[in-house]
């Protein structure tokens, strides 16, 4: 943070900035969604820090913009997020997205390709020896 030119926390209430952490990283980390555990609502959330809700997730925004903060960020999101993460079974492959099954696939291809192009040039070898 004290690396950053102009760093928002020296000015306004420090309630709304510690509010605004807690709300950034309960967005990324599916805080206020219903079917998630735990659950707390925005509201609930501003309400604990007195703050106002229009105010905090203003607040928030300036804080995941500042760090790049997004959902399934490595750095911030919770270890059951991370393990949640959709992308987790894709690789990229050649600036394709292609999924893991698929490329494992590919990898085990090439692997009996080039055993049977190194078992043909052993056999050469030896009928060149004799």
């Amino acid at each position: 943070m004290s690396r950053k030119r102009q760093v928002p926390f020296l000015s306004g209430r420090l309630d709304i900035w510690a509010a605004a952490v807690v709300y950034a990283l309960g967005q990324i980390n599916f805080l206020f969604g219903r079917s998630f555990e735990p659950y707390v609502s925005a509201t609930d959330l501003c309400d604990f820090f007195g703050t106002s809700q229009s105010t905090t997730s203003q607040k928030a925004k300036k804080i995941r913009d500042m760090f790049k903060i997004r959902h399934f960020n490595e750095e911030f999101s919770t270890e059951r997020v991370q393990n949640e993460n959709p992308f987790n079974d894709f690789v990229m492959v050649n600036g394709l997205i292609v999924p893991i099954s698929t490329f494992m696939k590919m990898l085990e291809n090439r692997e009996v390709k080039l055993r049977k192009e190194l078992e043909l040039e052993d056999e050469d070898l030896e009928t060149e020896e004799k």
